[in-house]
């Protein structure tokens, strides 16, 4: 018995709207977490970074600190030769060398020589201490191209590998790859090295982690596979999020023609890093950024852009101070994200119509990006995409659920008010269970009944001078308490018709005696007699609180009805028809000016009984002939009787 009532429980604590909408909390958490650590989500997340290092603030000053010298399709035109020659970028070397840069970096393999002026090339890449070349790693099927030997013996030289995300974009910068043999250092690097040489900074080991590279007083841990908008990535080497701090293209460029015109202002580039490289389109040195688009942009920026963006970062870091950004661990993420799924849960309990679902989602969408965007800013990044799912998933779904909850219970509820019975009828109807038919409908019975209809006068009245609640909070406390007194004297509530209620003696099980169709006629008298004592105790607390008093008028008759169930398979009502019922109703609702009011005789219950009602009681109760009376609907006139009390209680 406990197990059943344990379970019981349990079944109805799982059906309660707290309950579910925590499940779905849960359901949409693991949904969402699952989805997210397959990497099924990263799309969109990286497609938010994109659109926040777009919308990040910008300094609209140029980084003044790097110099780029560009190769473009009108200087090599201008000097007809592609690839450049030795010679040429010998000239291009030496005229930089000369205006005092802090480093110079060649973006431009030199993996064979291109003569002519190979020899001068060379001289001027052993007296020049401040040049870095570039070399690539090679893959599987990609042998690499490599850099002058003399320039990788001694340690001036730094690859140009690139990280691209999925969809081709450049988000991520190399510092470090180990190949086995040794640990190479990317161009960006030794750039930034080669400049911060002469602020005394060279690279030391994290405070709190030794493996890690700390430049000046700022530590850059490596980046890691589920760092940022990433889940599962590709974390080789030493990485750094770019954060692309000053745009797309923040420096000052210089085409090859400026630098080696007679005009050119040596102070342009002393005491700068300055990059050389190529900026043709001719020449396929293109990439995209979360600042291009495939779509939008036929080229995207050039690698020398590229180069330049993550040396500037590490040198901001460096003498600036600039921090990495930062993102939560995995705790912390699923933290985030499960405060979000819970939130949304929450408020989808309290959302009751479209409109506010509209508002309500749109709003806490916004405050999300809002706080995640002011992260951004303070140099953090906090998920958006998997809590906004969150969120939007679990109010979504808890809304739904409760939209179906509530017009569950409000049908339950007008199945309640239409198809009252008792505990007999519910017995009855299980008992004859063999007699349903098609349709589970079942088969009428007719039988001896008393039916009892009772209303209150002027309800109408009364209803205007009452607030909806209030009018509903007084009509079920009025409405439960007759209903009682009907069960309670072996009544069966048929019907209710918003303060009139409908209620049979004698149905379901029949009663062909006449002691037991006597005993369902007192019986409904009986009830009808307690409903007007019921009535004079609301009247006397109606009297004291100076509100209107209630008047009330029932109807009964005693004759044959036809009693069986009537509606749809999905919706029946147990109930009686015939001219029984008829005249119960015409009894109720007759003309009761007739009756004394006016006359200050007024009173609270007025009970009108049929004459074959009264046959049955008229040794039990007394009464007063009231006479043959025209009633609505009929061609005979009916002799009735208005009830006046019990006569034991007369006495």
């Amino acid at each position: 018995m406990i197990g059943i009532e344990s379970q019981g429980r349990l079944a109805r604590i799982s059906r309660e709207p707290v309950t579910v909408a925590f499940l779905v909390c849960l359901t949409v958490f693991g949904t969402l977490s699952w989805l997210r650590s397959g990497g099924h989500l990263q799309i969109i997340t990286l497609t938010a970074y994109d659109l926040f290092l777009r919308f990040l603030p910008q300094s609209e000053q140029t980084d003044t600190r790097i110099v780029l010298v560009t190769i473009t399709e009108d200087d090599i035109n201008a000097i007809g030769e592609w690839p450049l020659s030795d010679g040429t970028l010998a000239r291009v070397l030496e005229r930089l060398d000369s205006a005092r840069p802090r480093v110079i970096g060649l973006d431009v393999y030199r993996d064979k020589p291109v003569p002519p002026g190979t020899r001068e090339l060379e001289t001027t890449l052993k007296s020049h201490p401040a040049i870095i070349l570039i070399n690539k790693f090679g893959s599987e099927g990609n042998p690499g191209i490599r850099a002058p030997a003399a320039m990788e013996q001694a340690g001036r030289v730094g690859f140009s590998d690139v990280v691209l995300d999925p969809g081709g974009k450049v988000r991520r910068g190399l510092l470090f790859l180990d190949k086995g043999e040794a640990v190479m250092s990317s161009f960006a690097l030794k750039l930034a090295l080669g400049y911060l040489r002469y602020e005394n900074i060279l690279p030391r080991a994290g405070e709190l982690e030794p493996a890690h590279i700390r430049l000046g007083e700022t530590t850059l841990p490596p980046f890691e596979p589920d760092d940022g908008p990433y889940t599962g990535a590709d974390a080789a080497g030493y990485q750094l999020l770019l954060d692309f701090r000053n745009g797309e293209s923040p420096f000052l460029m210089l085409s090859l023609q400026q630098l080696l015109a007679e005009s050119f202002d040596p102070d342009i580039v002393y005491d700068k890093a300055v990059i050389v490289g190529v900026a043709a389109e001719s020449v396929k040195d293109q990439f995209f950024t979360p600042f291009t688009s495939q779509v939008q942009h036929s080229r995207g920026v050039p690698g020398i852009v590229l180069h330049a963006q993550l040396a500037s970062q590490l040198i901001r870091a460096a003498l600036d101070g600039d921090r990495p950004l930062r993102s939560l661990d995995r705790r912390a993420q699923a933290l985030w994200l499960f405060v979000w799924c819970l939130l949304g849960a929450t408020i989808g309990l309290r959302i009751h119509s479209p409109a506010r679902f509209v508002v309500v989602v749109s709003t806490g969408l916004a405050l999300l990006g809002l706080v995640a965007f002011t992260a951004f800013i303070g140099r953090w990044w906090i998920p958006m995409i998997t809590p906004a799912l969150g969120w939007l998933g679990s109010v979504a779904l808890v809304t739904a659920y409760l939209s179906g909850h509530e017009r569950a219970q409000r049908n339950l509820l007008m199945q309640l008010f239409s198809t009252h019975v008792s505990d007999d009828v519910a017995a009855e109807i299980w008992c004859q269970r063999g007699r349903f038919i098609s349709g589970k409908r079942l088969l009428p019975q007719e039988l001896t009944a008393t039916v009892l209809f009772t209303d209150i006068e002027h309800f109408t009245t009364i209803s205007e001078a009452l607030a909806p609640d209030e009018l509903m909070d007084w009509l079920n406390t009025y409405m439960e308490e007759m209903a009682n007194i009907v069960i309670e004297h072996g009544g069966v509530i048929d019907d209710y018709y918003g303060d009139a209620i409908k209620a049979n003696f004698g149905v379901p099980i029949k009663h062909s005696g006449k002691p037991e169709i006597r005993e369902d006629a007192v019986n409904a008298l009986q009830c009808a007699l307690d409903m007007d004592a019921k009535l004079s105790k609301i009247n006397s607390l109606c009297d004291r609180n100076a509100t209107p008093r209630l008047r009330m008028r029932i109807g009964i008759c005693t004759g044959n009805v036809v009693a069986g169930c009537i509606g749809s398979a999905k919706r029946m009502k147990y109930t009686t028809v015939g001219d029984t019922v008829n005249i119960a109703a015409r009894l109720e609702s007759f003309d009761k000016t007739s009756f004394g009011e006016g006359t200050g005789n007024e009173e609270d219950c007025r009970i009108l009984i049929a004459e074959s009602t009264w046959r049955s009681v008229k040794e039990r109760f007394v009464a007063e002939p009231v006479g043959e009376l025209p009633l609505k609907g009929k061609f005979e006139r009916i002799n009735v009787y208005r009830i006046i009390g019990d006569i034991q209680d007369i006495r």
